[in-house]
């Protein structure tokens, strides 16, 4: 027979014991926590690598990654409820794929010692057809002093005409694009129009050559198919919340578009991109690329180049909509290895609903 003592500590003891129903949380909790990363990684993963040859992740690119970070709040809570705060390092690794990963933040660089040859600065602006106004476009330029200003999206091209040549000695405009630059231009290839679908479309890149104190430049101007139509192809007539409902998300009506779209846009990004990598001079491509971070046509057509955020710039650089606040990085310039980014720079101006971005660049060390 047991004493009054032990049996005391027995009821303890079965008093302190988790009941099954919490150790299946517990369990369940852990569970989540371990998996959250891992889906992180294979939503990062199909983003890369399937993009915008799925209708699906090829529109979700194009929406806000920091989405993907709200159960992350939620399972730091549950461990802590949970008494499991020795998972917590797996949201940590979480945060780290969701910052880096998917959101693209860039660490900070040193950039030690000042470039030793001359630095050309490039800037480059999605105008939005300069509805707020030529002076308040011309005020961006101004602002930074650019060597070479690519501008991309004209309207009404007279307005930006004569206020660049009053500050660049040379200025072609050809259709959408415009460039600005002290330095002579020695050429300009409009591009034939590329077959798609049964039609004839716009490349929507324009090529320069320039004379540069860094040498002769093959500069593109670029600015793909925007994405903005899809998503509305995919709403439907009776709007996203009755598609969703209904199930024909999956399957919406609006997804051939979105993939007809989605490979013109490809089409035009394989087509100078394809011109950039057959050119024997250095490289530089700037404009509003339309591909976020994750892009799939980004990473296989582009990523040879230096993307001059990530060289010499650091943080988030989102560039689109310069609304409250931006979300994705579309406007972008590029060169060959020819080049080393001293600077980079984003606007903040909101002459647009594009940031500028503006960069310096001086040849790289042999």
């Amino acid at each position: 027979m047991s004493s009054p003592s032990s049996a005391l500590d027995e009821a303890r003891a079965v008093s302190r014991a988790p009941a099954p129903a919490a150790r299946w949380l517990a369990q369940g909790v852990a569970s989540l926590a371990i998996l959250y990363p891992v889906a992180l990684v294979a939503a990062w993963a199909l983003l890369r690598f399937v993009g915008e040859r799925w209708w699906l992740t090829g529109l979700t690119i194009y929406l806000p990654m920091i989405g993907f970070g709200l159960p992350l709040p939620l399972l730091v809570g549950l461990l802590w409820l949970a008494r499991r705060p020795e998972l917590l390092w797996t949201q940590a690794v979480a945060a780290a794929i969701l910052v880096f990963g998917l959101m693209g933040f860039v660490l900070p660089v040193p950039r030690l010692g000042a470039p030793s040859g001359p630095v050309v600065r490039v800037l480059s602006f999605n105008i939005d057809s300069a509805h707020a106004g030529v002076d308040r476009i011309m005020a961006e330029i101004d602002r930074y002093a650019p060597d070479i200003a690519v501008l991309v999206e004209l309207a009404d091209p007279r307005g930006i005409e004569s206020s660049l040549k009053e500050r660049y000695t040379n200025v072609v405009i050809v259709g959408q694009f415009a460039l600005g630059t002290r330095y002579p231009v020695v050429s300009t290839r409009d591009p034939d129009r590329l077959p798609y679908y049964g039609r004839v479309r716009s490349p929507r890149y324009v090529e320069h050559v320039i004379d540069t104190p860094l040498g002769r430049v093959a500069l593109f101007q670029v600015h793909p198919l925007s994405p903005r139509e899809d998503l509305g192809a995919i709403r439907g007539r009776q709007g996203l919340k009755q598609e969703i409902l209904s199930g024909r998300l999956l399957h919406p009506a609006g997804a051939e578009r979105v993939q007809v779209n989605s490979g013109l846009r490809t089409a035009q990004v394989q087509a100078f991109s394809a011109e950039a990598s057959a050119e024997t001079l250095p490289v530089i491509i700037a404009g509003d690329t339309n591909l976020p971070s994750p892009s799939y046509v980004f990473g296989a057509n582009l990523s040879r180049y230096q993307d001059g955020f990530r060289q010499a710039g650091w943080g988030f650089g989102y560039t689109f909509p310069n609304v409250r606040w931006a979300w994705m990085r579309i406007d972008r310039i590029l060169a060959s290895d020819h080049f080393r980014f001293v600077r980079f720079i984003v606007g903040d101006s909101h002459a647009s609903d594009h940031r500028s971005v503006v960069a310096d660049l001086t040849t790289a060390a042999p």
